[in-house]
């Protein structure tokens, strides 16, 4: 069985948030925070893969897929820096802050990156492995260099930020790094993005595939806890698609989000009839076969849905009312996280 994977669009949003926040009062801004760098494109949809694998969740090896998944999560953390870069530092060639900005403003985003090279280095392992993604093993390997690149860049950005060297030495570091950095833009878009829009079509095959194999086999507490996280899945992405084209914190758009919520409710309440329903609690292996931990695992996921849910109202309220939804949202990334990690503990 697949597991499901963290969005980190989803862990990135609340600082990105704050950065939105910290920039409402600044003129005359190159871009908006979380939009895409130099030739960058993090709000691109991903395209649908003329050379998607049939491959079956009860059959397929998914390491190989997951590998591949973490690095294309990678790509989208390295464009929210980006994104985040260039509306601090102007889009071009020389070193030059865009108008009212500081570059200490980068700070509370960069210091929190610590890059894991492992995750390039477990895909290109399985790169000739079964089962076989044609586009995406190719694509994975044009993207391998250009990937550690941008990589270190960033890194070298971020220790620089955090031991606040720029203090010291009069920006003189930070312009050798901005000439690194956007001698790499070009490469690392070049490669990252068509990986990228191959991988999300790869990523609703095998989602779809995964969710069909579960409603066949009448395992309701797995599929429907896939379900609610595909669905608040798709609410970030609409949240993140109108926030990203703003230059300060915007009201939301309900009327998508409101219809998500609907669907959210309608599953939620599945879900937890679900674990209401002792045959069904028995499916999961993990609370069926492990007597010492079976009733932690279960407790734990229990305790993990309802979280979301209470974050999910939260949110929706808040953002209704057109109040300041940051902190709420950050704490449905949060809720949401979690029951991914119980999902994977106790399902998969």
């Amino acid at each position: 069985m697949t597991q499901i994977k963290k969005r980190k669009t989803a862990q990135w949003f609340g600082a990105l948030l704050a950065f939105a926040l910290l920039l409402s009062g600044c003129s005359g801004n190159s871009g908006s925070a979380g939009s895409a760098s130099a030739g960058s494109s993090g709000s691109q949809s991903g395209s649908q893969s003329s050379s998607q694998s049939d491959t079956s969740t009860e059959t397929t090896d998914f390491r190989k897929y997951n590998a591949y998944s973490d690095v294309a999560s990678d790509v989208l953390e390295m464009d929210g820096l980006l994104g985040v870069y260039f509306t601090v530092v102007q889009d071009q060639p020389e070193f030059a802050l865009a108008d009212g900005m500081d570059y200490g403003m980068l700070s509370d985003v960069f210091s929190g990156y610590m890059p894991v090279k492992f995750n390039m280095e477990s895909a290109v392992s399985y790169n000739d492995e079964e089962p076989a993604y044609p586009e995406q093993d190719a694509l994975l390997l044009d993207l391998q260099q250009p990937y550690y690149d941008m990589q270190d860049i960033l890194q070298d950005i971020s220790v620089y930020l955090t031991y606040q060297d720029y203090l010291e030495d009069d920006l003189a570091q930070a312009k050798q790094l901005h000439t690194k950095l956007y001698e790499a833009v070009s490469a690392f878009d070049a490669a990252a993005w068509p990986f990228v829009e191959s991988m999300d079509a790869l990523d609703q095959a095998t989602e779809q595939q995964a969710l069909d194999s579960l409603k066949a086999d009448g395992m309701y507490i797995a599929f429907y806890s896939r379900t609610i996280i595909n669905l608040c899945n798709e609410m970030d992405a609409d949240i993140w698609a109108q926030v990203e084209t703003s230059e300060t914190l915007p009201a939301l758009d309900m009327t998508n989000l409101e219809e998500l919520y609907t669907q959210y409710q309608e599953a939620y309440a599945s879900l937890t009839q679900a674990l209401d329903d002792e045959e069904q609690v028995n499916k999961v292996y993990n609370w069926a076969s492990d007597e010492y931990w079976s009733e932690t695992y279960h407790d734990d996921f229990v305790a993990a849905v309802d979280g979301l849910n209470t974050a999910l109202t939260a949110f929706m309220e808040t953002a209704r009312s057109q109040s300041d939804y940051s902190e709420s949202y950050s704490q449905l990334s949060e809720a949401v996280s979690e029951l991914i990690d119980q999902y994977n503990a106790s399902i998969v």
